[in-house]
């Protein structure tokens, strides 16, 4: 499916990224930035999102819209962590050897735990680069993840801390490391410029609390005067997959008209 779009793979500090082109724009190509999620992969020559089917349909129409889609996973399944932030900021630093990417007013757009890293590298060190945000079934509330305990311990032991602590003390550990605080705080101290923003996200997500995650965050920025769409999927869980053309067009359509 995606066979026809020109591919570059990237080694940076042992972590692997890629581009893919769209087809006949020659120079300054509108970029995505993607960040994988939970048992992610980028290698050499390949990644899941570029090799898996149920995952190309999302990012066909976007590369069929103009636009090139980047991404690397740096450091794993590393739950917002800033090895990760780090990783992917470097990543980003050598697109600019790409001189017929337009790296200014990017899209992030992250995936699952991946959707932690985008949100946190947006607000953070890529704040100046970015227009817009997608939030695809994300994880962007750590005091969720840790409350429904699910994933307490992979999120815990990730971000280096014991993953036996009680659900209270990991609250307290992660109350200045959580997406949600990091961005109330920001916004409270007018320090911050915010994307446009579309989370995508089943009502009946079993993993990753609908209501908690980007249904909170979606509400803070609308609350504050930002730009903000959140896209409910009636009925569906975590895996969005077979919904895969209906949401590309979707995201597609998001990121052309901003």
């Amino acid at each position: 499916m995606l066979d026809k779009f020109e591919k570059i793979f990237i080694e940076t500090n042992n972590e692997w990224g890629y581009v893919v082109l769209p087809n006949n724009v020659d120079e300054n190509i509108p970029l995505v930035l993607h960040f994988h999620g939970n048992g992610g992969y980028v290698y050499e020559s390949g990644a899941d999102w570029i090799d898996e089917p149920r995952k190309q349909k999302f990012f066909l129409p976007v590369l069929e819209s103009g636009f090139a889609i980047a991404g690397c996973h740096g450091t794993g399944n590393h739950w917002g962590r800033q090895s990760s932030l780090d990783a992917n900021y470097n990543f980003f630093e050598q697109l600019k050897d790409i001189n017929k990417l337009n790296l200014n007013g990017i899209t992030t757009w992250g995936c699952g735990l991946g959707a932690s890293a985008a949100w946190l590298s947006t607000i953070k060190k890529l704040n100046n680069h970015v227009t817009n945000f997608i939030s695809q079934q994300g994880v962007l509330n750590f005091e969720s993840i840790i409350r429904h305990v699910k994933f307490k311990d992979d999120l815990v032991e990730s971000h280096g801390f014991d993953p036996n602590l009680s659900v209270n003390d990991a609250i307290d550990i992660f109350r200045e490391l959580n997406p949600i605080n990091i961005t109330e705080n920001s916004i409270n101290n007018n320090n911050i410029k915010l994307p446009n923003t579309l989370f995508i996200h089943g009502d009946s997500d079993e993993n990753v609390d609908f209501q908690e995650n980007p249904t909170l965050l979606h509400q803070i920025l609308e609350n504050n005067g930002f730009n903000s769409e959140l896209h409910a999927l009636k009925g569906v869980g975590h895996a969005t997959y077979e919904h895969g053309e209906e949401l590309g067009v979707l995201i597609a359509n998001f990121i052309s008209r901003s």
